[in-house]
């Protein structure tokens, strides 16, 4: 008798024996605990009465519930003189009040509110052209890194051509292989390659924190965003993310949301774990 053979039969079959058990005991309740999960009859449900009301669903509704963490985040550091100089050249004049500072010049104006807002205003005349997609993208990335600049987990969401031939260049938070919904800047593009304004609002990301708590189902939050939604709405995506209005501290967390996205582009923010709407745009 081959024993080497033998006792290595023996040991791989010991190995899937315990992998099995780790699975019975560990992976299945989490994978397929049937609490973790919504009935096929319930989405249908769901779709048909949203249906009724001329509100149609495209993507695919998940069954399953996660469990998610709010995340803790605090704004990102800028000096203010140094932005509006790059902005505005080196004569301005500050006005401040209580929710915001405000810098003018000939060329513009931009505000820093105290919760980490900043919107750009330029005071140049359109100019006439017709720039391309990329060309208005590569002008956007190029004002980003000369004035406020370009964060690194900042990644192009979408561009959009406006009637009156601008381009719209937004940037959205990719963080851990997610994309988050708290920060965002919008650059208006001029037909001309100027960049008309913009609108800034970015987070660092500290990390997970708090207990990890089951997500209300994804069929809840289509009921929450409907109530929003005008008869013949579409909803086009539907996601997990993270989203949070501004808020006046340091360091706060930003709750789990579902995100229900209509074809017009508008968004509605359901916080995962409340089923409260936290916000729309």
């Amino acid at each position: 008798m081959d024993w080497e053979r033998t006792l290595n039969i023996f040991i791989i079959a010991f190995l899937i024996l315990n992998l099995a058990l780790a699975v019975q005991l560990w992976l299945r309740p989490i994978f397929f605990n049937p609490a973790n999960y919504i009935s096929a009859e319930e989405i249908a449900a769901t779709k048909s009465e949203l249906e009724d009301r001329n509100i149609t669903v495209i993507p695919k509704i998940p069954r399953r519930m996660k469990r998610l963490q709010p995340l803790g985040v605090k704004n990102a550091s800028l000096e203010e003189g140094e932005v509006a100089a790059v902005l505005l050249g080196p004569e301005f004049e500050k006005l401040s009040s209580g929710v915001k500072t405000e810098y003018r010049s000939v060329q513009g104006k931009v505000d820093f509110y105290v919760d980490g807002r900043i919107n750009y205003l330029s005071s140049s005349p359109q100019e006439e052209g017709s720039i391309s997609q990329r060309e208005a993208q590569k002008l956007a990335d190029q004002f980003l890194r000369r004035t406020v600049g370009q964060p690194r987990d900042a990644k192009k969401a979408r561009t959009k051509l406006n009637k009156d031939g601008t381009w719209t260049v937004e940037y959205r938070q990719r963080w851990n292989g997610k994309e988050l919904e708290i920060s965002k800047i919008i650059l208006v593009v001029g037909q001309g390659g100027s960049i008309l304004q913009m609108e800034y609002l970015w987070v660092d990301v500290i990390g997970y924190v708090g207990e990890k708590t089951l997500s209300i189902p994804a069929t809840a939050a289509l009921k929450v965003a409907a109530r929003q939604m005008q008869e013949g709405t579409t909803v086009s995506r539907l996601y997990l993310s993270w989203y949070s209005n501004p808020v006046l501290s340091e360091q706060w967390r930003v709750s789990p949301v579902w995100v229900v996205e209509s074809e017009e582009g508008d968004k509605y923010y359901v916080n995962a774990h409340t089923g409260e709407l936290e916000g729309e745009q």
